[in-house]
């Protein structure tokens, strides 16, 4: 459908059931108009500290400089994020049928903790739950901490809080799921992908692993500045950044070692000669790699094995690895997990944030080494140490050739929420007929804008609901895409109301629903989605 001059022309009046627009709050938490481009910015978060561990918190632009390869660059930005933490009242001030996307907390920095029960066994998931109750049971949080499993599919247990209370009652009901490796085969265990005791990898679980990394990183891209992800894992079947070690280009490690016939092996794989879905991992493990970096995320690696009877050396360097070369930190060989997590919490809540453009415009794939040197002596520096120079133009055309899956996957039920895209919707019960009208109020500084030969400005977002009642396998779906071309007026004043329209309707039968409502931007494939509640009479 096409954005005309009719609707345009609802601009110009304020949206009346939904009062106040966005609040001064609200508007800190996005940023200006996304336009496209085909560079890439490079963001480095660093954590600095003298000798006794102690943060660092003075150091000036001067101080810090970042080599890429080799080369030194040209910063286009520099700050100090100190630690603080502010909650946005933003549910609060919306009426009981109107829901919002937007993030409730406005903090330094955010902490995910990653309830991991795709690798590893059944024990190692129950002492995990255990210690994490053991911990939340004395914790004070001051920091906002949201709670993730990765089963099949990445599943959110909790939003961003500062409630430890409410984050026990939901990991006191959550069940571990029991799962059968019926992908486990002879080959597969005869495999050099193996490994020891009663850890197993297959192809499934890897491939598994990283589509869920690359959905939680895309998640948390919509959240500014740096993303602690306390990943509780018994394993780590695969390096994030094989390029970049002596081990080859695998990524994939077993039992006995990272090196020898199994990094051969795993290299032909990978470059695609040798056979099944391994041939697949070169490029989604770069994939991966990139998105955590675009969403500014330090993985700090908590071993729920602790000390075990099982041999799980390659493991435990695969995850110091990950752990190193994202900023974080690996607790490995401890049985106090609870401490592990405090320790991950208090770490990375304060940072200096490095931004440059890279004066290598060659965008081969191939990994990039960062280092960031400081002319103060005795610091320990900490960050991020390389990425994949991925084309930015074929990484867009990739994820849009599997954007319509993504954001079917985002409009699940128990799919966390996705605020790449910033909205509010007003949800209005049928009154004469069974019709429940859903109306759009999309934030276009969370759009990207085409600007074209002409002076217009092109959008292009599709809106959908999905209302899930009693057979929730089964949802009742509406979509619709609206294109919008826009001259200079009419995009100046939309950007200054903040407000890009857009509506759905669903007849329904009588009874009550879960609404997932969800706003896809075609032009930069970046999406937001929540949830509502609608009771049709």
């Amino acid at each position: 459908m096409k954005l005309n001059r009719l609707l345009v022309a609802v601009l110009s009046v304020a949206w009346l059931f939904i009062p106040g627009m966005l609040t001064s709050q609200q508007q800190r938490l996005q940023s200006p108009e996304v336009l496209r481009s085909h560079t890439r910015l490079v963001v480095v978060d660093v954590v600095a500290s003298d000798g006794k561990g102690q943060l660092i918190s003075d150091l000036k632009e001067g101080d810090l400089t970042v080599v890429e390869n080799g080369r030194t660059q040209n910063l286009s930005g520099f700050s100090f994020h100190p630690s603080s933490v502010s909650k946005i009242a933003v549910n609060s001030q919306l009426p009981p049928n109107v829901v919002t996307n937007t993030p409730a907390f406005q903090a330094s920095s955010l902490n995910v903790m990653l309830l991991d029960t795709l690798n590893g066994d059944f024990a190692e998931h129950a002492y995990v739950k255990d210690q994490l109750l053991k911990y939340l049971a004395r914790a004070q949080l001051t920091r906002p901490i949201a709670l993730f499993a990765m089963e099949d599919h990445l599943v959110m247990l909790h939003d961003f809080t500062t409630d430890a209370a409410s984050l026990r009652r939901v990991v006191e009901k959550f069940k571990p799921p029991a799962r059968n490796n019926n992908a486990e085969t002879v080959q597969s265990r005869a495999s050099v992908f193996a490994t020891h005791g009663d850890f197993h990898t297959n192809d499934r679980d890897i491939g598994n692993t990283l589509n869920q990394l690359n959905a939680l990183s895309k998640t948390l891209a919509g959240y500014p500045g740096r993303k602690n992800l306390i990943w509780l894992s018994e394993s780590f079947p695969v390096s994030l950044f094989p390029d970049s070690t002596a081990r080859g280009s695998s990524g994939i490690c077993n039992g006995d070692s990272c090196g020898g016939a199994a990094t051969n092996i795993g290299r032909a794989a990978l470059e695609g000669t040798g056979e099944g879905s391994y041939k697949d991992y070169a490029l989604l493990i770069k994939k991966v790699s990139d998105a955590l970096m675009s969403a500014q995320v330090a993985v700090y690696v908590v071993d729920a094995g602790a000390v075990g009877k099982d041999e799980r050396i390659a493991s435990h360097v695969t995850m110091n690895e990950m752990a190193d070369r994202t900023g974080g930190k690996a607790f490995i060989g401890s049985n106090d997990l609870a401490s592990s997590m405090a320790a991950s919490l208090d770490d990375g809540s304060a940072y200096y944030t490095l931004e440059y453009y890279p004066d290598n415009k060659t965008w081969d794939g191939q990994f990039r080494t960062i280092q960031v040197k400081s002319s103060r002596p005795g610091l320990n520096l900490r960050y991020r140490q390389g990425y994949y120079a991925v084309d930015p133009e074929k990484l867009s055309k990739d994820e849009g050739d599997k954007v319509a899956e993504d954001f079917s996957r985002a409009l699940l039920l128990d799919a966390p929420a996705a605020t790449s895209v910033l909205f509010q919707v007003q949800v209005l019960p049928p009154e004469r007929s069974k019709k429940v009208a859903v109306n759009f109020h999309i934030n276009p500084r969370t759009m990207a804008f085409e600007h074209k030969a002409d002076g217009t400005e092109y959008a292009k977002v599709s809106c959908t609901v999905w209302a899930y009642g009693k057979d929730k396998d089964k949802p009742t779906m509406s979509s619709e895409t609206v294109n919008a071309n826009l001259n200079r007026d009419d995009y100046q004043k939309m950007m200054r109301q903040q407000f890009f329209p857009c509506g759905r309707e669903l007849e329904l039968k009588p009874g009550t629903y879960t609404l997932r409502v969800g706003v896809l931007d075609r032009t930069a494939n970046k999406m937001g989605t929540a949830s509502a509640q609608v009771t049709v009479p």
